[in-house]
């Protein structure tokens, strides 16, 4: 059997959050009321000081019958430490909006003198969010029957001007959406949670007292305390709760610092009458979609009428995957019509959906977090024209953005276009780096769009909708008169003046190492200088002859204003910028193995026109295009300018460089995991524990348990292979949480496979059914490691062995291509099934045998040639 996962791959860029005082769960109790009928109701409080307890007012009484309880008791939720003598002493009716009592305990095993809390203000004069706000308490989806209620934590956010008018704040917990009750219990699963005491950054803000589904699955509404304080003059029994929890109408609370909810016209590139626009009132030009001379912005279904991609069912297969919550990518050649085949199916199922189109560089949690996303119910697309763009930038998408943005009340689509050499660049890099773009787009539907001149039904479309346009190339070439300008870009390479050439190439570069924006004039005249002088130091180049070779990549084809080598925009102060006619792009990226490198030196020219952010983009693109030497130069630009992202790259670049550079990539690491950066923190505990030189195994679960207890999950189960094997004893409980945290918490495939391989092989004694569960799951979820060890445990770990099912799993591990399964599942059908199946047995040991496993070349020799009576 397969040992533990010994390392996996942190997340390639992450951001840090600063750490904040949590709620102290000696500061936490449960409310239990006794009924008259002898049953319990349970809800949650907080204490205030050591005698006096804050909870919700209808928790002292019985809610169903609307009457008073015989009896009130409180156990502290640290050790679950019982009170005596709980008598309510101020209470605030629901009507007041607050819902309110306080409690005295009689007597109670802590001490008396504790800090009362701070209590603080929302400022309600103007949107914002508060993050990370915290709550303990005892809702009733976490009963697990026959009295034992435990304790629930919570982490959300408040919108600060939701619920202005009413004194009350709202409070969503994103990972508690899906929570329901236990069978046979009725009440909603949050019952319970009245009565605790939400934090933000150490400050009490309110207090839980209603839950309301139609304000989102997880919403829950609280009683402000500067309601509380604004009604002090008007109400006795508010001011007397006011009293004991010593707030009073002469001072102030503090505000409670949210950070501003951003314009959204600073996050999405369209945006109408301050909202969203909706997918029916747009075109596709203004989505991206290539103009020509019949169609363009604000002449879209004039003369452009659209040419349907039967072609492999595109059309179809496009509308069948728009559902909620998946990513779609349209992919293929650059002009074959990939945004406008795309809007045409949004027309089609989703029109009357608000279009979300992110700007490039935005802060990806900005924009999820936005409440015109994250608590609106209608339907919203998020529109990624040109994925790649938003995969190598300081903030790139990741699958956990991408579930940021879709965690919101209503339905949401995603739909992306990408080009085919984009595509192949981002999927055929294998390092650590692309890890998370390699797994983001695995996870979504991509629908390959070819163009009209490999469908000759197509191509018949396209001329009776054009009949007077050329399609040799394909309708979307044509349109965009891509043949023509590639010709025109291609003429100048050869011809005997290259100062044109070179022009158009350092423009095409510029946006194939990474840069978004246009090149500026002074920047373009400054690069062809550096770059003729490495490549043509004969040619002597004036400002004149730059200018008028400008002039000409930026002139338009006759007949065709918006056709041109160089696109011309304009710029502050000014100044032209240029972007190249993107199909010169595709061309210079070609299909694998006809691609034009990127010059060496101009990676490096190219830096001195970069910002630090654009630096750390250049460094990814360079790593994606094994451009190694650039992509270092490139993240030490960003890293020393203080980019955390870039940091950990140049770590992770270090290590993987030959020879390796650890105590450089130590050192990056360390200033990235001191900013927060827990992707750091676990590579720092791999590289401490598993390339270090000795290991320095204490400094290793160090950096783990940081990232760990930060949530990373890839350092949970790494924690879990040290603590296991590592140490001399194991912790093999240890190890145990740790994997357990990473497999049920997160889903961490790794941390399910080790734990089946701890359950199996080192638990004593063996928990083999538990083994077996864990190993299923992993490879349920296509761990090739976890389909071997299923064979191994269910041939030779049951009794009596269940053959049929090693045969299963061996099977689908071999179909993988692991040559031990194939070498067993050869074993397996000579040696224990009855009859033997040599001839499938041989099959397998030949396969075995072709990938180089010599036992397998072996067991073929032993083979007999007919099966054994």
């Amino acid at each position: 059997m397969r040992s533990p996962t010994q390392r996996l791959a942190p997340d390639p860029v992450m951001t840090g959050a600063p750490t904040v005082a949590g709620v102290p769960t000696d500061r936490v109790v449960s409310v239990v009321a006794v009924l008259s009928n002898g049953k319990f109701q349970v809800g949650s409080g907080y204490l205030i000081t050591g005698r006096f307890v804050l909870t919700a007012g209808h928790c002292t009484r019985d809610k169903t019958a609307a009457a008073s309880v015989d009896e009130l008791r409180v156990f502290r939720a640290s050790d679950g430490s019982p009170t005596s003598g709980v008598t309510v002493v101020a209470e605030s009716p629901r009507a007041t909006g607050l819902d309110l009592a306080v409690l005295r305990l009689g007597s109670a095993p802590w001490v008396e003198d504790l800090p009362a809390p701070v209590y603080a203000r929302v400022d309600r004069s103007q949107s914002g969010v508060l993050h990370d706000c915290q709550a303990l308490g005892y809702p009733l989806f976490q009963d697990a029957g026959h009295g034992d209620r435990q304790i629930a934590e919570l982490h959300g956010v408040i919108y600060q001007a939701e619920l202005a008018g009413t004194g009350r704040l709202v409070l969503r917990e994103p990972l508690l959406e899906t929570v329901t009750s236990p069978p046979d219990v009725d009440g909603t699963a949050w019952g319970g949670l009245s009565g605790a005491v939400v934090f933000h950054h150490g400050q009490a803000l309110g207090v839980v007292i209603e839950h309301h589904p139609r304000q989102g699955a997880s919403a829950v509404q609280l009683a402000a305390f500067d309601h509380l304080q604004q009604l002090i003059p008007h109400r006795a029994d508010v001011a007397a709760v006011a009293a004991e929890l010593g707030i009073t109408t002469d001072r102030p609370l503090p505000v409670a610092a949210a950070r501003p909810v951003a314009p959204l016209a600073g996050l999405v590139e369209l945006v109408a009458d301050g909202d969203l626009p909706r997918v029916e009132a747009l075109d596709p030009y203004r989505l991206g979609a290539s103009e020509s001379n019949y169609g363009g912005q604000g002449r879209y279904g004039e003369a452009d009428p659209y040419v349907p991609r039967t072609h492999n069912d595109v059309d179809q297969r496009l509308a069948d995957a728009l559902v909620q919550d998946r990513l779609v990518v349209v992919t293929g050649p650059s002009k074959a019509g990939k945004s406008r085949t795309a809007f045409e199916a949004l027309r089609q199922r989703w029109a009357a959906a608000h279009i979300v189109a992110p700007q490039v560089g935005l802060a990806w949690n900005e924009l999820a977090e936005h409440p015109r996303l994250r608590v609106s119910t209608d339907p919203l697309v998020i529109w990624l024209d040109d994925l790649h763009r938003f995969l190598i930038g300081a903030d790139p998408l990741t699958l956990g953005r991408i579930t940021a943005l879709t965690d919101r009340p209503g339905p949401t689509v995603l739909l992306a276009t990408l080009r085919t050499d984009r595509l192949s660049e981002l999927r055929d890099s294998t390092g650590e780096l692309g890890r998370d773009t390699r797994v983001l787009l695995d996870s979504g539907t991509i629908i390959e769009l070819a163009s009209t001149r490999h469908s000759d039904q197509e191509q018949a479309a396209a001329r009776a909708a054009y009949p007077d346009q050329h399609l040799d190339s394909g309708l979307g070439e044509e349109l965009a008169h891509a043949p023509q300008l590639l010709a025109k870009y291609r003429e100048s390479r050869d011809a005997a003046d290259p100062l044109r050439y070179l022009i158009v190439r350092c423009v095409v570069d510029w946006a194939r190492v990474g840069h978004d924006r246009a090149i500026s004039e002074p920047d373009l005249y400054a690069l062809v200088r550096a770059m003729a002088w490495t490549e043509r130091p004969d040619l002597d180049i004036t400002d004149a002859d730059l200018a008028e070779g400008v002039q000409w990549a930026r002139t338009a084809l006759p007949a065709a204003p918006t056709a041109a080598l160089l696109i011309t925009h304009p710029l502050p102060d000014k100044v032209r910028g240029y972007r190249p006619f993107d199909y010169l792009v595709a061309s210079d990226n070609g299909p694998p193995g006809r691609s034009r490198s990127v010059p060496d030196d101009y990676w490096f020219h190219v830096l001195d026109h970069s910002s630090p952010n654009e630096a750390f983009a250049i460094g990814v693109a360079a790593y994606f295009r094994d451009a190694i030497t650039a992509s270092i130069r490139a993240s030490q630009k960003a890293a020393a300018a203080g980019h955390v992202g870039a940091m950990f790259n140049l770590g992770v670049l270090l290590v993987d460089q030959d020879p390796p550079d650890l105590a450089g990539a130590r050192r990056w690491y360390e200033k990235a995991a001191a900013a927060g950066h827990t992707g750091a923190m676990s590579n720092l505990g791999v590289l401490l524990a598993e390339q270090w030189d000795p290991p320095d195994v204490p400094g290793a679960r160090g950096w783990y348990e940081k990232a760990a207890a930060a949530g990373h999950t890839g350092a949970m189960s790494n924690l879990g292979v040290l603590l296991a094997r590592r140490l001399d004893p194991p912790d093999l409980a240890g190890a145990r949480r740790w994997y357990e945290k990473a497999a049920a918490a997160a889903g961490h495939v790794g941390a399910m496979f080790n734990l089946g391989v701890l359950l199996a092989e080192q638990w004593d004694p063996p928990d083999v059914p538990g083994a077996r569960g864990w190993f299923e799951k992993a490879a349920d979820a296509g761990h090739t490691a976890a389909m071997f060890n299923l064979g191994v445990l269910l041939a030779r770990r049951l009794y009596p062995p269940d053959l049929a099912g090693a045969r299963r799993w061996y099977e689908k591990a071999a179909e993988a291509g692991d040559t031990d399964a194939m070498y067993n599942l050869g074993v397996l059908l000579a040696d224990r099934l009855d009859p033997p199946d040599v001839p499938g047995a041989r099959g397998w040991f030949e396969k075995a045998a072709e990938a180089g496993d010599t036992d397998a070349m072996i067991a073929l020799g032993n083979l007999p040639a007919t099966p054994a009576s």
